[in-house]
């Protein structure tokens, strides 16, 4: 336990947690003051969507590199080979340092959006899904960040891997994955883009989001079924349960690869 207020004190101490505060502050109130000023900006497709828009495209990219390269700086400075040397599972000490930037970031961002809930007229149910949506990107690309951070062996290198995972999963997944399902036949496509929904966890997540803030049927027809049932409860519990999972796999996958590195 003293190693994990260790940890999170050192992370409430790092400079750039401020400046995404006043990031997501200044994000939130003039994106949502812009769109109260337009009398056709009070729906769904004004405020509501570019607040998941922006959100899912910024948030995953700041966590992802802020993530690999505090992890590449570890190795490159030898202080993870210096860690291994004590009798503590490496395991733990990723969750620990997992834990901890997370608490962090999402005290951040619960800061920022009370501050612009003050500004912004919202509805406190929207206010609560926007945020739950902004705490599972943070989830899934601090686990995915801690992966890829010590995969690079410098600061450098994590940075630049960061950066192409971001281009891939975030700007490019809509292309790559209507390319790779048109390539099934025409009766499975269907299936085919529900179960890619479950193999990047930035697209679950705006998927889950979108549908819970305005309704399903904002992705066609084809799809209402099914996202009307992601919209019930049960459906919420199957996404943060498959977040949970994703996240848990891939910060496995990040301690088996701390233990090459340092073994």
């Amino acid at each position: 336990m003293s190693l994990w207020r260790m940890e999170w004190a050192r992370s409430l101490r790092k400079r750039e947690n401020y400046a995404f505060l006043l990031t997501w502050i200044l994000t939130l109130v003039l994106l949502g003051g812009l769109g109260q000023a337009l009398p056709i900006a009070a729906d769904y497709t004004n405020i509501s969507a570019t607040l998941i828009t922006v959100l899912g495209l910024l948030l995953p990219l700041f966590i992802l590199l802020t993530t690999a390269i505090h992890w590449g700086q570890e190795q490159e400075s030898k202080r993870l080979s210096l860690l291994s040397t004590f009798t503590y599972p490496k395991w733990k000490f990723i969750f620990i340092r997992f834990s901890s930037f997370l608490i962090t970031q999402v005290i951040v961002l619960l800061l920022a959006f009370f501050i612009a809930s003050l500004v912004v007229d919202q509805s406190f149910t929207t206010w609560v899904i926007l945020f739950a949506y902004a705490t599972g990107l943070i989830m899934y690309a601090t686990a995915l960040g801690t992966l890829i951070g010590l995969f690079g062996r410098t600061r450098i290198r994590a940075m630049l891997l960061a950066f192409l995972t971001w281009v891939v999963l975030v700007l490019l997944w809509p292309t790559i994955l209507v390319t790779m399902i048109s390539l099934l036949p025409y009766g499975i496509q269907v299936n085919g883009m529900i179960l890619a929904l479950f193999v990047n966890g930035f697209d679950l997540m705006r998927i889950w989001a979108s549908t819970t803030v305005s309704s399903p049927d904002v992705f066609g027809e084809v799809y209402l079924n099914w996202l009307n049932w992601i919209n019930r409860p049960i459906g919420s519990i199957v996404v943060w349960a498959t977040l949970m999972t994703m996240s848990s796999v891939l910060l496995w996958l990040a301690s088996k690869v701390a233990w090459r590195k340092t073994s």
